[in-house]
């Protein structure tokens, strides 16, 4: 494993421009003639994933980190692949059991069966061959690339830095918890095939202050000069402010389209592709 991110595969082989994202998309819409429209909003069923992926982790007691490469392997495995092409419960059952085995908490696959079942007996047999088998399929379409680096630890030192900058701008425990949730969610998005681990841990930072700060027109002259003293320690690191900004629009967009999600909705329109089949 490379101890540093950008000797990692997951920056040489797993991160994109938006464009070259793209461009592999269409390539697999034009492979398998199955179009991301036929889904709707694309926010929402990675929303309603998400949620399945956090429940089949709650029953396994897994924690965070592997349930986080999970959603990595999954938003990989469908770049170049088509939902309506496969059983996304089937997939998402091995991109947390492979996940678990990447992050040396390992689950039996007898055991990862049998919680996915309780939780979706139409969708998982009892099986546990299909697991198997697709886990091969799944490691096959990551290219063998299963190393998977995480905001989490970033965020930790990113924000004792902040701390330890002697400006009085460290995050308070309730924003520092706002920052996980932040990077907990970023995994709906494209983030984590867009930037690295560090400028989404900088994202978490600097929504969780602004998140929690009264509007201007309430803000105290302590608050405005908190912002502006964590401001300063941005440009002072030589962050990519520009990257940081995309990043956080792209996270209010999530939280934006979240508010119409409704999982009724994603959850029929899964089972009607998965029935087809």
């Amino acid at each position: 494993m490379a101890a540093n991110y950008w000797d990692s595969s997951q920056h040489r082989h797993w991160q994109f421009t938006r464009q070259q994202l793209e461009s592999k998309r269409v390539a697999t819409e034009t492979e398998t003639g199955l179009l991301r429209s036929e889904l709707g909003d694309s926010r929402h069923v990675r929303i309603f994933f998400h949620s399945l992926i956090q429940s089949l982790g709650r029953h396994l007691q897994v924690r965070q980190q592997a349930l986080a490469t999970a959603e990595v392997y999954l938003a990989r495995f469908y770049v170049g692949s088509a939902v309506q092409e496969t059983n996304p419960y089937v997939i998402l059952a091995t991109c947390v059991y492979l996940a678990c085995k990447m992050e040396e908490c390992p689950q039996h696959i007898r055991t990862v069966v049998a919680e996915a079942k309780s939780l979706w007996p139409e969708y998982i047999t009892h099986d546990p061959t299909k697991i198997a088998e697709c886990e091969f399929y799944l490691i096959e379409e990551l290219d063998t690339y299963l190393i998977v680096h995480h905001p989490y630890r970033s965020l930790i030192q990113l924000s004792k830095a902040l701390g330890a900058s002697g400006n009085n701008a460290g995050l308070s425990p309730d924003e520092m918890q706002t920052a996980w949730s932040v990077i907990n969610d970023s995994y709906i998005t494209d983030l984590p095939l867009l930037y690295p681990p560090s400028i989404i841990a900088l994202t978490a930072i600097y929504l969780s202050v602004v998140l929690r700060t009264p509007p201007v027109s309430v803000q105290s002259e302590r608050i405005r000069i908190r912002l502006q003293k964590i401001v300063d320690w941005f440009a002072s690191c030589g962050i990519d402010l520009e990257a940081v900004v995309d990043c956080a629009q792209e996270m209010i967009s999530l939280y934006n389209s979240w508010e119409a999600y409704n999982e009724r909705t994603c959850r029929d329109l899964i089972a009607s592709i998965v029935n087809m089949k």
